[in-house]
Protein backbone atom coordinates (compact mmCIF):
# COMPACT_ATOMS: atom_id res chain seq x y z
CA UNK A 1 0.00 0.00 0.00
CA UNK A 2 1.53 3.31 -1.04
CA UNK A 3 -1.45 5.63 -1.40
CA UNK A 4 -4.91 6.09 0.08
CA UNK A 5 -7.64 6.10 -2.51
CA UNK A 6 -10.21 8.84 -2.82
CA UNK A 7 -12.84 6.77 -1.03
CA UNK A 8 -10.64 6.46 2.04
CA UNK A 9 -10.00 10.19 2.04
CA UNK A 10 -13.74 10.84 2.03
CA UNK A 11 -14.24 8.26 4.77
CA UNK A 12 -11.60 9.95 6.91
CA UNK A 13 -13.82 12.99 7.25
CA UNK A 14 -16.51 10.95 8.96
CA UNK A 15 -16.48 10.32 12.65
CA UNK A 16 -16.67 6.53 12.19
CA UNK A 17 -13.26 6.19 10.54
CA UNK A 18 -10.79 4.22 12.67
CA UNK A 19 -7.16 4.17 11.45
CA UNK A 20 -4.74 1.30 11.81
CA UNK A 21 -1.28 0.34 10.70
CA UNK A 22 -2.50 -1.27 7.48
CA UNK A 23 -5.00 1.51 6.75
CA UNK A 24 -3.69 4.84 8.06
CA UNK A 25 -5.91 7.89 8.03
CA UNK A 26 -5.08 11.12 6.17
CA UNK A 27 -5.01 14.27 8.27
CA UNK A 28 -3.71 17.82 8.08
CA UNK A 29 -0.11 16.89 8.86
CA UNK A 30 0.07 13.63 6.90
CA UNK A 31 -1.17 10.14 7.69
CA UNK A 32 -2.13 8.92 11.15
CA UNK A 33 -0.82 5.39 11.63
CA UNK A 34 -2.24 3.62 14.69
CA UNK A 35 -0.54 0.67 16.42
CA UNK A 36 -2.79 -1.75 18.30
CA UNK A 37 -0.37 -3.20 20.83
CA UNK A 38 -1.25 -6.82 21.68
CA UNK A 39 -2.64 -7.11 25.22
CA UNK A 40 -1.67 -3.46 25.78
CA UNK A 41 1.88 -4.35 26.86
CA UNK A 42 5.27 -3.51 25.34
CA UNK A 43 8.44 -5.33 26.30
CA UNK A 44 11.55 -3.19 26.55
CA UNK A 45 12.71 -4.64 23.23
CA UNK A 46 9.48 -3.56 21.56
CA UNK A 47 9.44 -0.10 23.16
CA UNK A 48 13.06 0.52 22.23
CA UNK A 49 12.38 -0.86 18.74
CA UNK A 50 9.61 1.70 18.26
CA UNK A 51 12.04 4.42 19.32
CA UNK A 52 14.62 3.22 16.79
CA UNK A 53 11.96 3.07 14.08
CA UNK A 54 10.92 6.65 14.83
CA UNK A 55 14.52 7.78 14.63
CA UNK A 56 15.11 5.98 11.35
CA UNK A 57 11.96 7.43 9.77
CA UNK A 58 12.34 10.86 11.43
CA UNK A 59 8.98 10.76 13.17
CA UNK A 60 8.90 13.46 15.82
CA UNK A 61 5.93 12.51 18.05
CA UNK A 62 4.23 9.39 19.32
CA UNK A 63 0.71 9.64 20.76
CA UNK A 64 -1.12 7.61 23.41
CA UNK A 65 -4.80 7.17 22.59
CA UNK A 66 -7.97 6.70 24.62
CA UNK A 67 -8.09 3.05 23.58
CA UNK A 68 -4.63 2.20 24.87
CA UNK A 69 -3.16 2.32 21.38
CA UNK A 70 -0.15 4.19 20.04
CA UNK A 71 -0.12 6.31 16.91
CA UNK A 72 2.20 8.33 14.74
CA UNK A 73 1.16 11.51 12.97
CA UNK A 74 2.76 13.08 9.95
CA UNK A 75 3.54 9.75 8.26
CA UNK A 76 4.33 10.13 4.56
CA UNK A 77 3.14 7.57 1.97
CA UNK A 78 6.74 6.74 1.10
CA UNK A 79 7.39 5.67 4.71
CA UNK A 80 4.50 3.23 4.99
CA UNK A 81 6.21 0.08 3.72
CA UNK A 82 9.23 0.56 5.99
CA UNK A 83 7.01 1.20 9.01
CA UNK A 84 4.98 -1.94 8.35
CA UNK A 85 8.17 -3.98 8.07
CA UNK A 86 9.48 -2.52 11.32
CA UNK A 87 6.23 -3.21 13.17
CA UNK A 88 6.13 -6.78 11.83
CA UNK A 89 9.67 -7.42 13.11
CA UNK A 90 8.60 -6.21 16.56
CA UNK A 91 5.52 -8.42 16.67
CA UNK A 92 3.21 -5.39 16.51
CA UNK A 93 1.50 -5.97 13.15
CA UNK A 94 -1.53 -8.10 12.35
CA UNK A 95 -1.65 -10.41 9.35
CA UNK A 96 -3.88 -8.06 7.37
CA UNK A 97 -6.21 -5.08 7.71
CA UNK A 98 -9.28 -7.21 8.43
CA UNK A 99 -7.65 -9.01 11.36
CA UNK A 100 -6.35 -5.70 12.66
CA UNK A 101 -9.80 -4.12 12.56
CA UNK A 102 -11.31 -6.99 14.54
CA UNK A 103 -8.66 -6.90 17.26
CA UNK A 104 -10.16 -4.06 19.24
CA UNK A 105 -9.77 -5.43 22.77
CA UNK A 106 -8.90 -3.17 25.70
CA UNK A 107 -7.16 -5.01 28.55
CA UNK A 108 -7.20 -3.63 32.07
CA UNK A 109 -3.63 -2.32 32.57
CA UNK A 110 -3.64 -3.01 36.33
CA UNK A 111 -3.71 -6.79 35.92
CA UNK A 112 -1.73 -8.88 38.35
CA UNK A 113 0.06 -12.18 37.63
CA UNK A 114 -2.38 -15.02 38.14
CA UNK A 115 -5.63 -13.12 37.63
CA UNK A 116 -7.99 -14.00 34.80
CA UNK A 117 -7.38 -10.91 32.70
CA UNK A 118 -4.88 -12.28 30.19
CA UNK A 119 -6.48 -15.71 29.98
CA UNK A 120 -9.88 -14.32 29.05
CA UNK A 121 -8.41 -11.67 26.73
CA UNK A 122 -6.43 -14.28 24.80
CA UNK A 123 -9.52 -16.47 24.45
CA UNK A 124 -11.44 -13.48 23.12
CA UNK A 125 -8.69 -12.57 20.65
CA UNK A 126 -8.56 -16.15 19.40
CA UNK A 127 -12.29 -16.09 18.68
CA UNK A 128 -12.02 -12.75 16.88
CA UNK A 129 -9.44 -14.26 14.50
CA UNK A 130 -11.82 -16.98 13.34
CA UNK A 131 -13.43 -16.62 9.88
CA UNK A 132 -16.90 -16.86 11.41
CA UNK A 133 -16.30 -13.89 13.72
CA UNK A 134 -19.01 -11.22 13.21
CA UNK A 135 -18.43 -8.19 11.02
CA UNK A 136 -18.60 -5.33 13.50
CA UNK A 137 -18.52 -1.53 13.07
CA UNK A 138 -15.07 0.01 12.94
CA UNK A 139 -15.09 1.43 16.47
CA UNK A 140 -16.82 -1.52 18.13
CA UNK A 141 -14.65 -2.90 20.91
CA UNK A 142 -14.36 -5.06 24.00
CA UNK A 143 -13.04 -4.30 27.50
CA UNK A 144 -11.57 -7.11 29.61
CA UNK A 145 -11.77 -5.64 33.10
CA UNK A 146 -11.16 -8.56 35.44
CA UNK A 147 -8.91 -7.15 38.16
CA UNK A 148 -9.82 -6.66 41.80
CA UNK A 149 -12.16 -3.84 40.76
CA UNK A 150 -13.36 -2.45 37.43
CA UNK A 151 -11.03 0.24 36.11
CA UNK A 152 -12.35 0.66 32.58
CA UNK A 153 -15.97 1.74 32.98
CA UNK A 154 -15.14 5.18 31.61
CA UNK A 155 -13.10 3.82 28.70
CA UNK A 156 -14.64 3.30 25.26
CA UNK A 157 -15.99 -0.24 24.79
CA UNK A 158 -19.18 -1.92 23.61
CA UNK A 159 -19.00 -5.27 25.40
CA UNK A 160 -17.59 -5.30 28.92
CA UNK A 161 -16.26 -8.31 30.85
CA UNK A 162 -16.02 -7.57 34.57
CA UNK A 163 -15.92 -9.56 37.81
CA UNK A 164 -19.32 -10.20 39.37
CA UNK A 165 -19.89 -10.21 43.11
CA UNK A 166 -19.65 -14.00 43.31
CA UNK A 167 -16.34 -14.16 41.42
CA UNK A 168 -17.86 -15.10 38.07
CA UNK A 169 -17.53 -12.96 34.97
CA UNK A 170 -20.19 -10.34 34.29
CA UNK A 171 -20.61 -9.86 30.53
CA UNK A 172 -22.70 -6.79 29.81
CA UNK A 173 -23.41 -4.41 26.95
CA UNK A 174 -22.16 -0.87 27.32
CA UNK A 175 -24.96 1.47 28.31
CA UNK A 176 -26.86 -1.10 30.34
CA UNK A 177 -26.68 -1.84 34.09
CA UNK A 178 -27.63 -5.45 33.28
CA UNK A 179 -25.44 -8.30 32.21
CA UNK A 180 -25.04 -12.04 32.31
CA UNK A 181 -23.00 -13.72 35.07
CA UNK A 182 -21.11 -16.71 33.70
CA UNK A 183 -18.10 -18.83 34.76
CA UNK A 184 -14.80 -17.20 33.76
CA UNK A 185 -14.10 -19.96 31.24
CA UNK A 186 -17.25 -18.94 29.35
CA UNK A 187 -16.67 -15.19 29.43
CA UNK A 188 -15.09 -14.87 25.97
CA UNK A 189 -17.78 -17.09 24.44
CA UNK A 190 -20.59 -14.99 25.92
CA UNK A 191 -18.89 -11.73 24.89
CA UNK A 192 -18.73 -12.97 21.29
CA UNK A 193 -22.37 -14.05 21.45
CA UNK A 194 -23.35 -10.55 22.55
CA UNK A 195 -21.27 -9.00 19.76
CA UNK A 196 -22.90 -11.33 17.22
CA UNK A 197 -26.33 -10.36 18.57
CA UNK A 198 -25.45 -6.70 17.99
CA UNK A 199 -23.99 -7.29 14.51
CA UNK A 200 -27.21 -8.95 13.38
CA UNK A 201 -29.23 -5.88 14.40
CA UNK A 202 -26.88 -2.98 13.63
CA UNK A 203 -27.47 -3.04 9.91
CA UNK A 204 -28.96 -0.69 7.38
CA UNK A 205 -29.05 3.11 7.10
CA UNK A 206 -29.43 4.88 10.41
CA UNK A 207 -28.63 1.82 12.52
CA UNK A 208 -26.71 2.46 15.74
CA UNK A 209 -23.01 1.72 15.31
CA UNK A 210 -22.16 1.57 19.02
CA UNK A 211 -23.73 -0.55 21.73
CA UNK A 212 -24.56 2.35 24.07
CA UNK A 213 -26.49 4.11 21.31
CA UNK A 214 -28.42 0.91 20.60
CA UNK A 215 -29.17 0.44 24.30
CA UNK A 216 -30.39 4.03 24.58
CA UNK A 217 -32.86 3.31 21.79
CA UNK A 218 -34.04 0.00 23.23
CA UNK A 219 -33.79 0.84 26.95
CA UNK A 220 -32.83 -2.69 27.95
CA UNK A 221 -31.81 -6.07 26.61
CA UNK A 222 -33.91 -9.20 26.51
CA UNK A 223 -35.49 -10.16 29.83
CA UNK A 224 -33.31 -13.26 30.29
CA UNK A 225 -30.26 -11.16 31.19
CA UNK A 226 -29.52 -11.15 34.92
CA UNK A 227 -29.18 -7.89 36.90
CA UNK A 228 -25.65 -6.57 36.82
CA UNK A 229 -23.72 -3.71 38.36
CA UNK A 230 -24.66 -0.07 38.01
CA UNK A 231 -21.97 1.89 36.12
CA UNK A 232 -19.98 4.49 38.02
CA UNK A 233 -20.26 8.26 37.64
CA UNK A 234 -19.35 10.00 34.38
CA UNK A 235 -15.90 9.96 32.80
CA UNK A 236 -15.16 13.53 33.87
CA UNK A 237 -14.87 12.49 37.54
CA UNK A 238 -12.40 9.62 37.22
CA UNK A 239 -8.99 10.20 38.87
CA UNK A 240 -7.31 7.06 37.57
CA UNK A 241 -3.97 7.83 39.24
CA UNK A 242 -5.68 7.46 42.64
CA UNK A 243 -6.78 3.86 42.10
CA UNK A 244 -3.64 2.15 40.81
CA UNK A 245 -2.21 -0.71 42.88
CA UNK A 246 0.87 -0.01 45.03
CA UNK A 247 4.28 -0.57 43.48
CA UNK A 248 3.21 0.58 40.00
CA UNK A 249 4.63 3.81 38.63
CA UNK A 250 2.89 5.86 35.97
CA UNK A 251 3.89 8.46 33.43
CA UNK A 252 1.32 10.59 31.62
CA UNK A 253 1.88 12.26 28.29
CA UNK A 254 0.79 15.93 28.10
CA UNK A 255 -2.24 15.91 25.79
CA UNK A 256 -1.30 12.29 24.98
CA UNK A 257 1.85 13.31 23.07
CA UNK A 258 5.51 12.45 23.68
CA UNK A 259 8.46 13.51 21.54
CA UNK A 260 10.68 10.86 19.98
CA UNK A 261 13.42 11.76 22.46
CA UNK A 262 11.07 11.45 25.44
CA UNK A 263 9.78 8.09 24.21
CA UNK A 264 13.35 6.85 23.79
CA UNK A 265 14.10 7.70 27.44
CA UNK A 266 10.87 6.07 28.58
CA UNK A 267 11.49 2.89 26.59
CA UNK A 268 14.75 2.32 28.46
CA UNK A 269 13.11 2.25 31.90
CA UNK A 270 10.90 -0.86 32.00
CA UNK A 271 8.26 -2.89 30.18
CA UNK A 272 5.30 -0.58 29.54
CA UNK A 273 1.57 -1.12 29.92
CA UNK A 274 -0.59 1.21 27.87
CA UNK A 275 -3.75 2.70 29.39
CA UNK A 276 -6.83 4.49 28.05
CA UNK A 277 -5.84 7.50 30.19
CA UNK A 278 -3.07 8.69 27.85
CA UNK A 279 -0.53 7.37 30.30
CA UNK A 280 1.67 4.31 30.66
CA UNK A 281 2.37 2.10 33.67
CA UNK A 282 5.95 1.09 34.40
CA UNK A 283 6.33 -2.46 35.64
CA UNK A 284 8.40 -3.00 38.79
CA UNK A 285 8.77 0.72 39.47
CA UNK A 286 7.54 2.26 42.70
CA UNK A 287 7.94 5.78 41.33
CA UNK A 288 8.75 7.04 37.87
CA UNK A 289 11.85 9.22 37.50
CA UNK A 290 11.25 12.90 36.91
CA UNK A 291 11.48 14.21 33.38
CA UNK A 292 10.34 17.57 32.07
CA UNK A 293 8.82 15.85 29.02
CA UNK A 294 6.17 13.86 30.88
CA UNK A 295 3.82 14.17 33.86
CA UNK A 296 4.49 12.28 37.09
CA UNK A 297 2.58 14.32 39.68
CA UNK A 298 -1.12 13.79 40.31
CA UNK A 299 -1.53 17.49 41.06
CA UNK A 300 -0.58 18.51 37.51
CA UNK A 301 -3.70 20.23 36.12
CA UNK A 302 -3.00 18.90 32.62
CA UNK A 303 -4.25 15.53 33.84
CA UNK A 304 -7.69 17.09 34.14
CA UNK A 305 -7.85 18.54 30.61
CA UNK A 306 -8.68 16.57 27.46
CA UNK A 307 -7.61 18.22 24.21
CA UNK A 308 -7.45 17.09 20.59
CA UNK A 309 -4.45 17.87 18.39
CA UNK A 310 -6.18 20.88 16.78
CA UNK A 311 -4.81 22.87 13.86
CA UNK A 312 -2.70 22.47 11.83
CA UNK A 313 -2.56 18.74 12.60
CA UNK A 314 -6.27 18.25 11.94
CA UNK A 315 -7.91 19.77 8.88
CA UNK A 316 -11.27 20.03 10.66
CA UNK A 317 -9.98 21.95 13.67
CA UNK A 318 -10.76 25.67 13.73
CA UNK A 319 -7.64 26.63 15.68
CA UNK A 320 -4.74 25.73 17.96
CA UNK A 321 -6.24 23.61 20.75
CA UNK A 322 -3.03 22.55 22.48
CA UNK A 323 -1.80 26.07 23.18
CA UNK A 324 -5.27 27.01 24.47
CA UNK A 325 -5.43 23.87 26.61
CA UNK A 326 -2.12 24.76 28.25
CA UNK A 327 -3.34 28.26 29.03
CA UNK A 328 -6.63 27.03 30.47
CA UNK A 329 -4.98 24.25 32.47
CA UNK A 330 -2.80 26.82 34.22
CA UNK A 331 -6.00 28.57 35.36
CA UNK A 332 -8.09 25.49 36.13
CA UNK A 333 -9.54 25.39 39.65
CA UNK A 334 -8.59 22.42 41.87
CA UNK A 335 -10.71 19.35 41.10
CA UNK A 336 -12.00 21.00 37.90
CA UNK A 337 -12.18 19.04 34.63
CA UNK A 338 -12.21 20.49 31.12
CA UNK A 339 -12.51 19.44 27.48
CA UNK A 340 -10.98 21.56 24.69
CA UNK A 341 -12.14 20.61 21.20
CA UNK A 342 -11.06 21.96 17.84
CA UNK A 343 -14.46 21.24 16.29
CA UNK A 344 -17.87 19.74 17.07
CA UNK A 345 -16.69 16.12 16.75
CA UNK A 346 -15.14 16.04 20.22
CA UNK A 347 -12.59 13.33 19.40
CA UNK A 348 -10.57 13.82 22.58
CA UNK A 349 -13.55 13.36 24.92
CA UNK A 350 -16.86 12.09 23.52
CA UNK A 351 -18.66 12.43 26.88
CA UNK A 352 -20.40 15.41 28.51
CA UNK A 353 -18.07 17.76 30.36
CA UNK A 354 -17.37 21.48 30.71
CA UNK A 355 -16.21 22.12 27.15
CA UNK A 356 -14.47 24.82 25.15
CA UNK A 357 -15.04 24.54 21.40
CA UNK A 358 -12.63 26.46 19.19
CA UNK A 359 -14.18 28.62 16.48
CA UNK A 360 -12.48 30.47 13.61
CA UNK A 361 -13.12 33.61 15.65
CA UNK A 362 -13.04 33.04 19.39
CA UNK A 363 -14.35 30.15 21.47
CA UNK A 364 -17.69 28.61 22.41
CA UNK A 365 -18.31 27.81 26.06
CA UNK A 366 -20.45 24.75 26.92
CA UNK A 367 -21.14 24.60 30.63
CA UNK A 368 -21.93 20.90 30.48
CA UNK A 369 -22.22 18.77 27.38
CA UNK A 370 -20.45 17.21 24.43
CA UNK A 371 -18.64 19.25 21.82
CA UNK A 372 -21.55 19.03 19.37
CA UNK A 373 -24.24 20.72 21.51
CA UNK A 374 -25.33 24.35 21.38
CA UNK A 375 -23.02 26.76 23.16
CA UNK A 376 -24.05 28.58 26.33
CA UNK A 377 -21.78 31.54 25.53
CA UNK A 378 -19.23 32.74 23.01
CA UNK A 379 -16.04 34.66 23.78
CA UNK A 380 -13.72 36.60 21.51
CA UNK A 381 -11.18 37.30 24.24
CA UNK A 382 -9.46 34.77 26.45
CA UNK A 383 -9.86 36.49 29.83
CA UNK A 384 -13.69 36.27 29.89
CA UNK A 385 -13.36 32.64 28.81
CA UNK A 386 -11.02 31.93 31.72
CA UNK A 387 -13.43 33.68 34.07
CA UNK A 388 -16.36 31.56 32.85
CA UNK A 389 -14.28 28.41 33.30
CA UNK A 390 -13.25 29.35 36.84
CA UNK A 391 -16.85 30.02 37.84
CA UNK A 392 -18.30 26.85 36.38
CA UNK A 393 -15.93 23.86 36.30
CA UNK A 394 -15.84 21.47 39.21
CA UNK A 395 -19.60 21.38 39.69
CA UNK A 396 -20.85 17.82 39.58
CA UNK A 397 -24.63 18.25 39.28
CA UNK A 398 -26.12 20.31 36.45
CA UNK A 399 -29.45 20.95 34.86
CA UNK A 400 -30.52 22.90 31.79
CA UNK A 401 -32.35 26.20 32.35
CA UNK A 402 -33.29 29.13 30.15
CA UNK A 403 -30.02 30.73 31.15
CA UNK A 404 -27.96 27.62 30.21
CA UNK A 405 -26.47 24.95 32.43
CA UNK A 406 -26.69 25.77 36.13
CA UNK A 407 -25.85 23.86 39.31
CA UNK A 408 -28.77 22.22 41.09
Amino acid sequence: MSELDAGQNREALRRGWCPGAWRPMPSGDGWILRIRVPMGRLSRRQAEGLAALMQAQRLDVIELTQRAHLQWRGVRPAQHTALLSGLRALGLLDRDAMQEARRNVLVQPCWQPGDATHRVARQLLQRLRQPEAPQLPAKFGFAVDLGQRPYLRKASADVRIEVSQDGWALVRPDGSPYGMAVPLERAAEEAMALATWFAQRAQGPGAARRMAAWMAQRRRLASELAPGVQPDAGPHAFAWWAVLPPGVAWVAAPWGRLSAAAWTRLAQLAPLRLTPWRAVLLERHARAPQDEAWITEATDPRLRVAACVGAPGCVQAAGDTLRLAGLLAANLPPDGWLHVSGCAKGCAHPHPAPTVRVRPEGWDWIGWGRADVAADAHFNEVEPLIDAMRRNVGRQDWQRSEEGWVAR
